[in-house]
């Protein structure tokens, strides 16, 4: 339960309703706030969570894969970092994954990581622009990565180049919201590099541009940022 902060002079049967209406009440108030504590408040609330992000990012992708028949399949995830994504899928469906980061930090990160689903999965430090690789995948997919691309065409065509035919695309991407706005604004420190924000249909028209069908969107809920996820076919 979140109770706001009332003084003993402002108990709710002696509250002065009329001057809370008022323009000018309010400007009282925020000339008396102080904007650092502001800040320090808001980034507690809308602090990050491994766990959280795990149940929010499970109830989105269990509505995105809902009917689809996904068994034992092989997973290509561009821009892995730690390959969140697919340890996830890897969990549910079974299978193998290959991750692609070009950092060396987020892989010196996922080696640390322990986690029994590592095994099934193969991780390779290059440029996914770079990226050769003889077999296709049942899924390719990545979260938080072509929000950075200010032209989204490579990127995206390179989700297409390795899925096979009758594979499936899944695509996760920061939603433009009101609260992934305010998550960014509080958080400088995350808020670096390009970064573009897009509305759920300004998602799904990028991707019908780039040759992509898509089938469904989901948005997240209950996480300190919202996100959006798209499940697309190649045209």
């Amino acid at each position: 339960m979140y109770v706001t902060d009332v003084s003993k002079n402002e108990a709710s049967e002696d509250f002065d309703w009329e001057a809370f209406f008022s323009p000018e009440h309010a400007d009282k108030i925020i000339q008396q706030v102080d904007p650092l504590q502001i800040i320090a408040n808001l980034r507690k609330h809308l602090q990050e969570n491994k766990f959280r992000l795990t149940f929010t990012l499970s109830k989105l992708l269990r509505k995105l894969l809902a009917g689809e028949e996904i068994k034992s399949p092989k997973i290509l995830e561009l821009g892995a970092a730690t390959g969140l994504l697919t340890r996830w899928l890897v969990s549910q469906y079974g299978g193998t994954g290959v991750l692609v980061d070009k950092s060396e930090a987020s892989y010196k990160k996922y080696r640390e990581m322990k986690d029994n689903i590592k095994r099934y999965l193969t991780y390779i430090t290059e440029d996914i622009f770079d990226l050769e690789l003889a077999e296709e995948f049942d899924l390719v997919c990545s979260f938080g990565l072509v929000e950075h691309f200010v032209d989204k065409r490579d990127v995206l065509a390179v989700h297409r180049k390795f899925v096979s035919s009758q594979g499936i695309i899944v695509i996760l991407v920061p939603l433009d919201s009101p609260l992934t706005r305010a998550f960014l604004e509080v958080h400088p420190e995350l808020n670096l590099g390009y970064r573009e924000l897009l509305t759920e249909s300004e998602f799904k028209k990028m991707l019908t541009q780039n040759g992509l069908e898509v089938v469904r969107t989901e948005v997240s809920k209950g996480y300190c940022y919202d996100f959006i996820g798209a499940l697309c076919r190649t045209i």
